[in-house]
């Protein structure tokens, strides 16, 4: 049987890159954005990707999403947390409202969309791959939100290591530095 990808924020940069290599490795992707139009334009004309609208910041349209791929593909292989806010602002000038925005894609999501992949990838003996940034491993001017929320990200990944592990899953981040989008 043919593996499955869930990749979410996936119209672009880092997250349509590993979408392009499973496909070119004989995998079907389920491509996940909030960005309907963003989404629909990258990946419409792909055979074997799977659109999916949804917020993953949202526990509802999460379990929505994993709905879907099971319906559609009938198992799920891997999951690549991608999806992101990026926010660069200064301490001072950075709004509550921002920060929660930043903090509910960048590391809610994460959390929600490995919680609700567990049973499927447990099924299958799958990966999980978290997108991180350099960002969460040193500190830097204007990187209060974004680069908190991924070094909360790299600590996750090695909880979930430690607990899916048991359940065959492997879980893995990545640090990238900045990436052309």
């Amino acid at each position: 049987m043919t593996k499955t990808a869930i990749v979410t924020g996936g119209c672009r940069g880092i997250g349509l890159a590993a979408t392009e290599i499973f496909l070119e490795q004989g995998w079907q992707v389920a491509v996940v954005d909030r960005d309907t139009e963003e989404l629909h334009r990258a990946v419409d004309h792909i055979e074997g990707v799977l659109p999916v609208e949804a917020d993953i910041s949202d526990p509802q349209a999460v379990d929505g999403v994993i709905r879907k791929v099971v319906e559609r593909f009938g198992r799920i292989d891997a999951l690549v947390n991608n999806a992101g806010v990026a926010l660069f602002s200064e301490v001072g000038k950075t709004g509550f409202d921002a920060w929660r925005e930043v903090m509910a894609t960048n590391l809610d999501g994460v959390f929600l969309c490995t919680q609700a992949a567990t049973a499927e990838l447990a099924k299958t003996g799958g990966s999980i791959v978290n997108i991180a940034s350099i960002s969460g491993l040193r500190a830097s001017t204007l990187r209060v939100a974004y680069g908190t929320s991924k070094a909360a990200v790299i600590h996750l990944t090695k909880q979930f290591a430690a607990e899916l592990g048991e359940l065959g899953i492997r879980v893995n981040c990545v640090a990238p530095g900045p990436v052309r989008t």
